[in-house]
């Protein structure tokens, strides 16, 4: 019960450091996506329910923060989360060869909806920012191991063992 009364605010924590992380390092010219990495991680660790609120809440909780559409990420993350939910049960999740490559599909699969979204409902044109969304998705997969490993740390600090 500890766990959804702690997640909004944890989820908050989250995005403030995953934008001030972005402006500090990259200039806002791109996102470190730290919120994907941690609905991917939660796909691959915690259970539908759990993993669903979380996916949820960081897509709410992004969406409210830096989000021009409302919801949008919010459908993305708990999409993201429900596949690699269903994947975990076929890869080897604890390869870091397997975290990098499936982040790094997750990430495309993250950036594929928002320009389908976006050529689809606003009629944007947004060919100019497949090379940002690249390099994005690159940076997301080369991150993930650390971040996957210190989330790992961070469980065993609360649990005492992995989940």
């Amino acid at each position: 019960m500890l766990y959804y009364f702690l997640l909004p605010l944890l989820s908050i924590l989250l995005i403030i450091l995953q934008s001030t992380l972005s402006d500090v390092i990259l200039s806002g010219r791109m996102v470190l996506e730290l919120s994907l990495i941690v609905v991917v991680f939660a796909g691959f660790h915690l259970d539908i329910i759990r993993g669903a609120v979380l996916a949820f809440m960081l897509g709410l909780i992004f969406d409210c923060v830096s989000g021009p559409v409302p919801g949008l990420f919010a459908f993305i993350y708990v999409v993201i989360f429900l596949f690699s939910f269903f994947a975990s049960e076929r890869l080897a999740t604890e390869k870091m060869s397997t975290v990098v490559l499936f982040s790094f599909c997750c990430s495309l699969l993250k950036d594929f909806m928002v320009i389908l979204f976006y050529s689809l409902a606003f009629r944007m044109d947004m060919t100019k920012t497949h090379l940002v969304f690249l390099l994005q998705a690159l940076m997301v997969s080369l991150c993930a191991p650390l971040f996957f490993y210190l989330l790992r740390r961070l469980e065993v600090f609360f649990y005492g063992e992995e989940a």
